[in-house]
């Protein structure tokens, strides 16, 4: 814990105790509390506004963080500063966080990029006269507590109950993968964001609004680039025409490779798919199926005295309309390394035998024992394909 997050607990913790010992509440126990405890908003009326239904929140179930915040709504700080209908409080000096006071947008936070806890709250208007009020609870512990308390304010009782939130009905695709969400800042849309192992790639499931509720609305994907196997031109994902994704565990790591595919030009032809990995960092093909490139299946090969796998390693096999062999050896979830069989050639570019002419990422020995390899089971690939759209960056 950080020098500035101790004098805050204990700022907050003094003025609790002179204000009639408060009692301060970690997230486990909000979390324990918050579906069983209906919130009194003093003051409601038909319109209350996010600070106050933070402040009934608070009153109902303390927690420091929260109180900061409204501690710097109730009394700016030195540095305070507008942007727009913004208030918002910057502190470069140890825990470099953020308090931000929108309530012509409905929002406010505490944000940091250092170890201190965080929040952040929003409030919807609903079409029946009704509020939707929501406040994130983040703790920087191992694990992470992360908590989403979703309520219904009703002006006749000027009350809040809670409800069923998005996250109470998403199920994770894989158990391998952590998740989390955002409330907006500005409009309207709530955001469950999807971490994979893939590198600098974040799938974005989004919630619209539609008056009463949120519905899922669409799937976004934070735009990245990809090499193909190993060249050296890199391609972006958003301008290759992609339109549709799925997440695969071919290798039964739980750790799915991303596909990406793309309208038929014709119907009698093939789709028109890549699968991508990780390898070193960075994302990679795995296969492609195009006009250039045909994959010609997944497999697990037979353990072999001194071969360089196990029986849950995966191999990916590719051709291309040179009759260049590509293999991505899966390894644990992502790629372990590449091997290329080529055709020898003449100077002329003509084939005079099919003796492998090895220049992957492999070992020589490992190559000769992937291009020689006795199938043990082939893996098929059936994606549950789904609708995307590429972002520039997460919204």
């Amino acid at each position: 814990m950080s020098i500035r997050k101790s004098l805050l607990c204990l700022t907050c913790l003094l003025v609790g105790l002179t204000a009639g010992a408060t009692e301060l509440l970690s997230n486990s126990e909000v979390d324990a509390r918050w579906r069983k405890t209906p919130v009194r908003v003093k003051n409601g009326g038909q319109a209350p506004n996010v600070v106050t239904l933070l402040r009934a929140f608070h009153e109902a179930l303390p927690t420091w963080v929260v109180g900061e915040v409204l501690k710097q709504n109730d009394h700016p700080a030195k540095g305070t500063r507008r942007d727009g209908s913004a208030v918002i409080l910057d502190d470069h000096d140890d825990d470099d966080f953020r308090i931000l006071i929108d309530t012509r947008n409905g929002y406010a936070d505490l944000a940091s990029m250092t170890d201190i806890d965080q929040m952040s709250c929003c409030v919807w208007r609903r079409s029946n006269g009704h509020r939707l009020f929501a406040v994130s609870l983040y703790e920087q512990h191992d694990p992470v507590q992360n908590l989403l308390c979703w309520y219904d304010y009703d002006p006749a009782t000027q009350t809040m109950k809670a409800e069923k939130s998005p996250i109470d009905n998403y199920k994770k695709p894989f158990e391998r993968m952590d998740f989390g969400w955002s409330l907006p800042m500005q409009g309207t849309d709530f955001i469950i964001r999807e971490y994979h192992h893939f590198p600098s790639m974040t799938v974005m499931q989004v919630y619209g609004w539609d008056g009463m509720e949120h519905r899922y609305t669409k799937t976004q994907i934070s735009d990245f680039r990809y090499q193909c196997f190993g060249e050296d031109d890199w391609l972006q994902a958003s301008e290759q025409g992609f339109t549709e994704y799925a997440l695969v565990d071919l290798d039964g790591s739980g750790s799915p490779s991303l596909c990406l595919r793309k309208p038929k030009d014709d119907p009698e032809h093939s789709d028109n798919y890549v699968v991508l990995n990780e390898f070193r960092g960075e994302m990679q093909t795995v296969t492609v199926n195009d006009e250039m490139h045909q994959t010609e299946g997944f497999f697990h090969v037979k353990p072999e005295e001194d071969a360089p796998w196990t029986e849950k390693d995966l191999v990916a096999f590719t051709s291309d309309f040179m009759h260049t062999h590509y293999y991505a050896i899966l390894q644990k979830g992502s790629i372990g390394y590449f091997v290329t069989d080529e055709p020898e050639t003449d100077d002329d570019g003509n084939d005079i035998g099919y003796t492998p002419k090895i220049n992957g990422y492999g070992a020589k020995d490992e190559s000769i024992h992937i291009i020689h390899a006795s199938v043990a089971d082939k893996v098929s690939l059936n994606p549950d394909w789904k609708p995307f759209e590429f972002v520039e960056e997460e919204p």
